[in-house]
């Protein structure tokens, strides 16, 4: 009796123990299959992550292009309204700068000679005085005084013989009325139509020999009205360093011949003036001369021609006679 219990409990002993070790298989398998499970699991999602980031950088690219894109079409639209609103600032620009005279001769058009600013080519720039050279304190030898009948009439000196020749001769200044003179330092010559000048600092420049500012000098208490500002076109130009225009006959003159450098700025409109003759010309004053319109010459070399200012102030065989501009009769209001 004894040995059947003890077999009993012995099978009961190895039951127990195969139940705890198919337990314990039973979990080592579902862990090995958890783990198998989450591995497969972080694949896919490691898989469906770089997926999603290729997908997103190629979103990214195509907003990039489309912005690239929508950008330059953008520019391409508004480049019209940008090229004028430029040109419109460059325009106020310009027109600021000719109004105040800032930059010479900004507004011109093609067959305008822009030419350099030399010395002296300002109405009231600095050296006047010395341009304005004193004749009464020159008078050596055979010289005629200031206001004793002539002219008598010397050869063009050596020092601006060159420069004589060069710039019209006879026809621009006229012949010489005196011999060469120092006067204030400089050696200078008289003619009909100009007085030239030697100035040394200018020694190896276009500027060594000038023409004296006989303009200013014969107009100096002659009150000439300003003109109204108005852009340059062709065949009427406007200077705004003097307030003053040149158009047509006279301007293509001034042009032709010598312009800011042997003329200057002009310093007057066009006016009528009682000439020495008694003939009344149109005329218009300049820094360094007057031009005149004479009809009777038209259609030829002489039609238009450089007054007798070097005479006139020499010699002194006349005076400014400028014609007032006849003003409207008067209505009287009803």
């Amino acid at each position: 009796m004894s040995n059947i219990t003890e077999d009993s409990e012995l099978r009961k002993a190895i039951r127990q123990a195969n139940d705890r070790l198919e337990e314990k298989s039973e979990a080592e398998r579902r862990a090995i299959i958890q783990q198998t499970i989450d591995q497969a699991f972080s694949e896919e999602l490691a898989e469906k992550r770089a997926d999603i980031e290729r997908e997103a950088a190629v979103v990214r690219e195509e907003i990039t292009r489309d912005t690239r894109a929508e950008e330059a079409s953008r520019a391409r639209r508004n480049a019209p309204a940008t090229i004028l609103l430029l040109l419109l600032l460059l325009l106020i620009l310009l027109l600021i700068a000719a109004a105040t005279g800032s930059i010479a001769g900004i507004i011109s058009f093609p067959g305008f000679r822009n030419e350099p600013m030399g010395p002296l080519l300002t109405v009231d720039g600095a050296n006047r005085q010395n341009a304005s050279l004193d004749v009464l304190q020159a008078n050596p030898g055979n010289v005629p005084p200031v206001g004793e009948a002539g002219p008598q009439t010397y050869p063009v000196g050596d020092m601006f013989l060159e420069y004589y020749n060069a710039n019209g001769g006879e026809r621009v200044f006229g012949l010489a009325i005196s011999p060469e003179m120092q006067v204030n330092g400089r050696t200078i010559q008289w003619f009909e139509r100009s007085r030239l000048e030697e100035w040394p600092e200018y020694a190896d420049t276009p500027y060594a020999i000038q023409g004296g500012r006989l303009g200013l000098e014969f107009t100096e208490d002659v009150p000439f009205p300003d003109q109204e500002f108005f852009v340059s076109r062709p065949g009427y130009r406007y200077f705004v360093e003097t307030g003053y225009s040149v158009r047509e006959d006279f301007l293509a003159f001034w042009e032709q011949n010598g312009g800011l450098t042997r003329f200057g700025f002009p310093i007057s409109e066009e006016v009528d003036e009682r000439l020495p003759n008694g003939e009344i010309h149109r005329v218009q004053y300049f820094e360094r001369g007057r031009l005149e319109h004479h009809p009777r010459l038209a259609n030829t070399p002489n039609e238009i021609q450089i007054g007798l200012l070097g005479r006139a102030l020499y010699l002194n065989e006349s005076q400014p006679d400028i014609i007032p501009p006849v003003q409207p009769t008067p209505i009287p209001m009803p």
